[in-house]
């Protein structure tokens, strides 16, 4: 492995791979100074200062320093109130009651192994360095540790940072950033993902303005209102030009992604915990980790954004055992049966299952005691005895001796007023004194602070899944936080509940898949309100969304393909008219939207399974037989408008390619499209499936393929036809030429 993190005599520091160099250094005063990120330097060290020591007309110059002022100084890590007006990434009260830090050059460590933080998730290491540079605020006694670590094979730099009182007197944060990323004036544009219930991953293209552009959450999830994904892109860039700037989080709680134009031109990102409602009350000898941030810079546009996005996601955060795993396709129980569950129901579907030859049955909510609805009985995680008389454990039995693998539905983080948990803990919520707590959907939240309830938690679930029958879990988490408060804490640290549910859970997942590794546990948050890369470090896979519609979902996949591999999402067929939004389409299309996803089921009543059954047999046959192709390829996003959208997807060993084309609304006389694929060999010809017919790569990538005509007039047969009517979709295999 070659050296990646370089640093020279005078405190120049340069982490740089085959993707990008970035450049930072010490100036004489101890200020970290950010010099370049972009495209890899030959020589990283010898890289320009952009920012230049000149006289700035009313900018106060740093500590009386002479022609230094920080108001535009491009930094590291910056802190308030010695001359930078911006917004700092850290800021609290110090022991003499004011907000005033200094950060100066201490030193620097460069380790090979990569360092994993305390309670949180983290990217995986493996031929990786880590540069961990000390600063020192000496007045208040507080270090902080930035850490850059750098990938051999991968366009990711991953940050964090470690603060530590090393004095005896308290020390506040209130600003606590994993990352600052100062960049000089150019003409950036502004990407970002926002939505709500079923309409998550909205792409959104703004100019950066003068001041601050924010996309946070405060609701105690990183929330389908804003993905913790945030771009600053060149003016003009495409999916196959222009220069990117990436930033995301491993991170599921209260986050914030802030862009900020000062004065001067520059633009600053910071990423991580969200600021609002944050307060962290840091004794004497403690330590408080912020989580990890990544970033990535693609020269060539956002297919190559994207494409270094989904290499890391699969190989350096989603569980390791799963990769490139095949999924299981799937019946769940939801549509045909609803709270309506008993043992005879779910064994009469696993026989259902069996007939549209699907792997696996999953019985969703209503399994345990007393859930008839959803005002009741969550957080008793005992099976029904008038309706599982025989217990879970023996019809997850029941249901593999037919040749079924089994999956159960979970929704542990809540409690219904209704249950036994609430009536023998009321405290265990989270609640403030004197208010009457909120409810959404019947629920409150649980305390997932407190230890005790971790415990609780992960014994029921342990006797669930201890049987060894337990090959599925989807874990449902369907409200945000109100009234947030808890009684197991002291009244100066409440603003820190939010922070501490988020390490709670974690810890709750990682006992749970450290013990049971071969479980495939699926990550939904009433869809993708908590789809990020915190829950996918546990999860291998991810519910985008409730929206199962068809054209819904393709916003929705396309957007979020924009950071996540489809490796890591599932999608079923549901059923029609759509429940969200009444529209109704054909089978084939709710199939088609999540064709390229990693899981792949279906969710009917019985009366549309029976209706359908060949289509569902054809539809899953080519889904099982697929599932080795669909985890590890690379997706491409090539059309997309009003009307169309068009994916291209290249199996792992680039044999197989697949090509999907979705018209929405038919109408006359439309003109005759073309897609033009990409990545391909362009000295190798490709043959489509469904006819045998050859096309060469370079006149595939170059000239393009025909899309089908939509008409409504089928009118001959040498014409390649989109299915008559609106929502229609049409899908090309092709299979590299090897000879």
């Amino acid at each position: 492995m070659s050296k990646m993190i370089t640093v020279s005599e005078n405190n120049v520091f340069s982490l740089t791979n085959s993707k990008f160099s970035y450049v930072f250094m010490a100036s004489p005063e101890g200020v970290m100074q950010h010099i370049h990120y972009g495209g890899p330097l030959r020589e990283p060290l010898k890289a320009s200062v952009h920012h230049l020591r000149t006289q700035r007309e009313t900018a106060s110059t740093y500590q009386g320093g002479q022609y230094f002022s920080l108001s535009d100084t491009p930094q590291e890590y910056p802190s308030f109130g010695t001359s930078d007006y911006r917004f700092p990434a850290l800021h609290g009260r110090n022991s003499d009651g004011n907000t005033v830090y200094s950060l100066e050059y201490f030193g620097y460590e460069i380790v090979k192994k990569k360092p994993r933080l305390k309670k949180m998730p983290t990217a995986r290491g493996g031929k990786s360095e880590t540069l961990i540079i000390t600063l020192k605020d000496p007045l208040h006694k507080l270090t902080v540790e930035l850490y850059y670590t750098i990938y051999e094979d991968y366009g990711v730099l991953v940050r964090a940072a470690k603060m530590k009182n090393e004095g005896d007197k308290e020390l506040q944060l209130q600003h606590a950033f994993s990352s600052a990323l100062d960049l000089p004036p150019q003409d950036y544009e502004i990407i970002h993902m926002h939505g709500t219930w079923s309409r998550e991953f909205n792409v959104e293209r703004i100019d950066v303005p003068k001041g601050r552009f924010v996309v946070d959450s405060a609701r105690g999830t990183s929330s389908a209102a804003h993905n913790p994904f945030l771009a600053l892109v060149q003016k003009g860039t495409t999916e196959d030009y222009g220069r990117v700037y990436a930033t995301t989080l491993i991170y599921s709680g209260n986050f914030a992604l802030s862009v900020e134009k000062g004065e001067f031109e520059d633009v600053r990102l910071l990423a991580g915990i969200n600021p609002f409602n944050f307060h962290w009350r840091l004794k004497p000898g403690k330590t408080f980790c912020t989580p990890e941030a990544l970033h990535v810079y693609a020269d060539k546009g956002l297919r190559s954004m994207s494409h270094q996005w989904h290499d890391f996601v699969r190989d350096k955060i989603s569980p390791k055992q799963f990769r490139h795993v095949p999924r299981p396709t799937y019946l769940n129980t939801w549509e045909a049966a609803y709270f309506d569950v008993d043992e005879d129901k779910v064994l009469h579907l696993a026989d259902k299952a069996k007939d549209i030859g699907v792997d696996m049955l999953v019985l969703d909510d209503g399994w345990f005691e007393g859930r008839r609805d959803d005002t009741s009985s969550l957080g008793d995680w005992i099976a029904d005895g008038a309706r599982f008389p025989s217990g879970i454990p023996a019809l997850a039995a029941k249901v593999k001796a037919k040749g079924l693998k089994f999956g159960i539905w979970f929704e542990p983080e809540m409690v219904n007023p209704k249950s036994q948990l609430f009536e023998n803990h009321p405290d265990w919520i989270l609640h403030v004194p004197g208010r009457k707590p909120s409810l959404g959907r019947n629920q409150l939240t649980l305390d997932l602070s407190r230890p005790e309830v971790i415990d609780y938690l992960f014994g029921q679930i342990d006797d669930i899944l201890s049987c060894g029958d337990i090959d599925y879990v989807k874990w449902d988490m369907n409200r945000n936080m109100t009234e947030v408060g808890s009684a197991a804490l002291p009244k100066n640290r409440q603003r820190e509940v939010s922070h501490r549910y988020i390490l709670g859970l974690y810890d709750l997942l990682r006992r749970l898949t450290a013990k049971y590794p071969t479980v495939l546990f699926e990550n939904c948050a009433s869809g993708g309100n908590r789809f990020d890369l915190g829950m996918l470090s546990y999860m291998a896979q991810g519910w985008t969304s409730d929206m199962c519609d068809p054209i819904g979902r393709l916003e929705i996949i396309n957007g979020c393909s924009y950071l996540y591999p489809l490796d890591v999402t599932a999608a079923y067929i549901g059923p029609s008219p759509n429940h969200q939004n009444g529209r109704i389409s054909s089978i084939e299309t709710r199939f088609m939207a999540g064709v390229f996803c990693a899981a792949r089921g279906v969710s009917l009543n019985e009366s549309d399974i029976d209706t359908h059954k060949e289509e569902l047999q054809s539809l899953m046959k080519f889904a099982k037989a697929s599932a080795a192709n669909m985890v590890g390829g690379r997706f491409d996003r090539l059309i997309k408008n009003k009307n169309e959208v068009c994916w291209q997807y290249t199996t792992r060993d680039e044999r197989t390619v697949y090509l999907a084309y979705f018209h929405k609304l038919s109408a006359p006389n439309l003109p005759f499209r073309r897609a033009r694929l990409c990545g391909l060999d362009q000295d190798r010809d490709y043959m489509l499936v469904e006819d045998g017919s050859y096309y060469g790569g370079d006149a595939l990538m170059q000239s393009g393929m025909p899309l089908p005509y939509v008409s409504t007039g089928h009118v001959r047969e040498s014409v390649r036809y989109m299915p008559k009517g609106d929502f229609s979709a049409y899908l090309f295999e092709f299979r590299r030429h090897e000879g």
